[in-house]
């Protein structure tokens, strides 16, 4: 049994469909279907769900676990922003405790903004010393793509087939995954697509006697092409591209 519901039933002595129910009534406003009506009705279609003919209603989660409306207990292999766990006791108490003092931007001085900066530092190289914090993988994305840019003076860059990095536009323009699905209308011209170097659904697969190789010359002759035609790629160090 959860430990949730272990909690639960030392002071209730309830059955645990009793337990699931009063969970239930704790975390849901509206039943399923409502929710699925008032989400159509206001939420713009471009946001999908998963397993859109029958979507799942999670109402809370805990660890690993997510739960749905009928306490059915689901294995969280997607996580995202949950790294160590949902409701984790620590973060949520540290996160409470922060937003009762203050929470507000960084162009304020703040310790805690220099202390994470150097703890988050300590983990890496000493070459890498500056941290710019943001508050998405799709801001992330988007500053790397433009500090890369600035950095090289080149613009082109290569991307790897189904990949997404995140939903601002200039990351659209580099994202398979997006501009597949709009018919390349959001594809930029130096934007150089290379196989997902995938050995089970790939183009080069487990049967192959170099898969490996066979990759990084599909990545070489995207340089190649490019430099022919005038396209400035900068490959990384190392990579060989004769």
């Amino acid at each position: 049994m959860h430990a949730d519901y272990q909690v639960y039933t030392a002071g209730s002595g309830g059955t645990l469909r009793e337990i699931q129910l009063h969970r239930r009534r704790m975390s849901e406003t509206y039943d399923k279907q409502k929710t699925i009506e008032l989400r159509r009705k206001h939420v713009g279609p471009s946001c999908k769900v998963f397993f859109s003919q029958d979507p799942i209603k999670i109402v809370r989660a805990r660890g690993q676990y997510m739960y749905d409306e009928n306490g059915e207990r689901y294995l969280d292999c997607i996580n995202n922003v949950a790294h160590v766990g949902h409701s984790h006791p620590d973060v949520v108490r540290a996160g409470a405790a922060q937003m009762e003092l203050l929470n507000t931007n960084s162009r304020f001085l703040h310790d805690n903004l220099v202390q994470y900066a150097q703890r988050l530092q300590a983990t890496l190289p000493s070459s890498l010393s500056v941290c710019y914090f943001v508050n998405s993988g799709s801001e992330a994305n988007d500053l790397a793509l433009r500090l890369a840019r600035q950095y090289t003076g080149h613009d082109d860059i290569i991307t790897l087939d189904h990949a997404y990095h995140g939903h601002v536009s200039s990351l659209i323009a580099i994202s398979p995954y997006k501009f597949h699905e709009m018919g390349n209308s959001g594809r930029d011209q130096g934007v150089h697509v290379a196989p997902s170097p995938d050995v089970y659904r790939g183009k080069f697969r487990e049967d192959h006697p170099d898969p490996a190789t066979a990759y990084s010359d599909e990545v070489r002759d995207i340089l190649q092409n490019a430099h022919k035609k005038g396209r400035k790629v900068w490959p990384r160090q190392g990579l060989p591209i004769g």
